[in-house]
């Protein structure tokens, strides 16, 4: 995470040179001199010693950052986007390498004036510089573009903020190329002219021939060095995998049944897209989105490594329990484990700020609420489609809003149905009375809908509701996109029982006693019942209440305030 800190503060140095770079080469647009004056100014900037050291550093910490990430990576299996970037950034090197020297080197040696028509002039000399330079812009633009795009996508503002940026990511390197065109033009036109061309020359002040044999020289070393460098970062890629080969395998097991043995010192995500398995990464696997989050268990669980400082911080601020790790950054001892990806493949940058204790499973004291709207199949057979859709959405809206203002959660819609959950982030007992003002809540709705809709139906719109607190699981359950975030076990299945119990005793609300004492409610409305209830061994105690006032009794209203 350190690493990745520096590689971002360093490329941004970069960057800043680059923007203005290419400013300065827009700026050829107005007027070669206008350029030039920048330049001057430009250049009394980044040729100062502190600019000079800043950039310096900036350049040797990223590129080596690069080197030890190839080091590093034991598959070169990644995203289209992620190949892209790393090919671009290994171009850059050779391509920069006779730029740098023809300007920042001749100057410091040969104090030659390296102005836009020293640059242009050996580019209208050699046809393979301008093509070299024109694909210098645009690697160095591109490879940016893409490591800013990793980082800020996973940013709450970026999606406003990206037509914006993507404008200004296509003009800034078309109107500097464009610039630079122009340049060309005025430079070509002053190689047609011997007295210009004479005081042009007079004004750089060009090295001799044999100081161009010797700044050619540098540029083939420096090129050689990086081909070495990089030569080497393979290297030592085979040399760690040959290592790791003798330190023992890991043996994973992905819950589609795919089992796989391969060399250990990767990390979890390596291992992923080694064998082969889909796995999410927004973020490439920088360790900044959470997207690769995992679980993992297995019978050397217990001997993986503590998360890192930043790991946990990450994990805490989703709220991930212990056996949550980001695959990303665990790099699992020798040994067998089951890994579990908590996101599907091709999860977005919105999914990295999902997540809590509850999805990846958890038990949870919870009141569980169902609402069905008796008649509506009766009414929808007598209405046009747009107008069974319109009131399904009136009906939908007004229990919604009253759930979530009593400080429930609704989890899903099943036909003309409703489910809702209370007690995701409160107690049991406040759970229990959120629910029961969520039932006087959705009434009062249901009231005001049926005055609303008085002249379209035939006849009021009622109701039944059925409410049940107990233990259940809570996780986030589906397939691809279709995840979400809900209950399952014999409470919500009770509850919807009791919610079916209210339609065949004409009441508005059937709830079990349990969810009242949990409440702290000692003398609950409605008769009291023993009912049998399919996976019950005894009978339930319920209360039946045939009509609910429109508001909730006092003590659910005091504690809602």
């Amino acid at each position: 995470m350190i690493a990745a800190r520096l590689r971002s503060l360093s490329a941004f140095v970069l960057l800043a040179y680059v923007i203005t770079h290419l400013l300065n080469h827009a700026l050829a647009l107005v007027s070669l001199q206008a350029a030039d004056a920048l330049l001057e100014t430009l250049s009394r900037v980044w040729r100062s010693p502190p600019a000079t050291l800043l950039f310096g550093s900036a350049f040797i910490v990223h590129f080596t950052l690069a080197l030890h990430a190839i080091a590093r990576r034991r598959t070169f299996r990644m995203s289209r986007w992620e190949g892209a970037q790393l090919l671009l950034g290994v171009a850059i090197v050779p391509l920069a390498a006779s730029h740098v020297i023809s300007t920042r080197v001749a100057w410091e040696l040969y104090e030659v004036r390296t102005n836009h028509f020293w640059v242009l002039w050996s580019m209208a000399a050699d046809p393979s510089q301008l093509a070299r330079q024109f694909g210098l812009v645009l690697a160095v633009w591109l490879h940016a573009c893409i490591g800013i795009h990793f980082w800020w996508r996973l940013q709450p503002w970026y999606a406003r903020a990206l037509p914006a940026l993507y404008a200004f990511a296509l003009l800034l390197p078309a109107l500097a190329l464009a610039g630079a065109g122009v340049g060309l033009g005025h430079v070509l036109a002053i190689l047609e002219d011997p007295e210009r061309l004479r005081a042009a020359i007079a004004e750089v002040g060009p090295p001799s021939r044999a100081e161009v044999a010797d700044l050619y020289l540098m540029s083939d070393l420096l090129k050689a060095l990086a081909a070495g460098l990089l030569a080497l970062a393979f290297g030592g890629r085979w040399l760690r995998n040959a290592w790791m080969r003798k330190r023992g395998g890991l043996h994973l097991a992905y819950p589609e049944g795919g089992r796989f043995h391969i060399c250990g010192g990767v990390s979890v995500l390596e291992a992923s897209r080694i064998c082969g398995v889909a796995h999410a990464s927004v973020c490439g696997g920088r360790g900044r989105c959470s997207t690769c989050r995992v679980r993992v268990s297995g019978a050397d669980a217990h001997r993986l490594p503590p998360p890192s400082a930043d790991e946990r911080r990450v994990l805490s601020r989703l709220g991930s329990p212990p056996q949550v790790r980001l695959a990303c950054q665990l790099r699992p001892p020798p040994g067998q484990y089951r890994i579990t990806p908590l996101l599907p493949p091709d999860a977005q940058p919105a999914d990295a700020y999902r997540g809590t204790t509850l999805a990846v499973g958890e038990e949870r004291m919870l009141a569980v609420m169902f609402v069905d709207l008796r008649g509506f199949t009766a009414f929808a057979q007598k209405r046009l489609p747009y107008d069974v859709v319109f009131i399904l959405n009136r009906y939908f809206r007004s229990v919604g809003l009253a759930v979530e203002r009593a400080g429930g959660r609704v989890d899903k819609f099943i036909g003309d149905g409703v489910m809702a959950l209370f007690g995701l982030e409160v107690d049991a007992a406040r759970a229990a009375r959120q629910a029961l003002d969520a039932a006087h809540g959705i009434v009062a709705a249901l009231d005001e809908l049926n005055s609303a809709l008085a002249a379209e139906l035939d006849a009021p719109f009622r109701i039944g509701i059925g409410l049940h607190a107990g233990p259940a699981i809570v996780g986030e359950l589906g397939h691809g996109r279709a995840v979400g975030l809900t209950a399952i076990g014999d409470t919500v299945n009770t509850a919807s029982r009791l919610e079916s119990l209210s339609k065949d005793y004409g009441a508005q609300l059937v709830a079990s006693e349990e969810l009242f004492a949990l409440a702290g409610i000692e003398e609950p409305r409605g008769e009291r019942h023993d009912v049998r209830v399919r996976g019950h061994d005894e009978p339930l105690a319920i209360r039946v209440v045939m009509l609910l006032s429109g508001r909730p009794a006092p003590a659910m209203a005091a504690d809602r305030a």
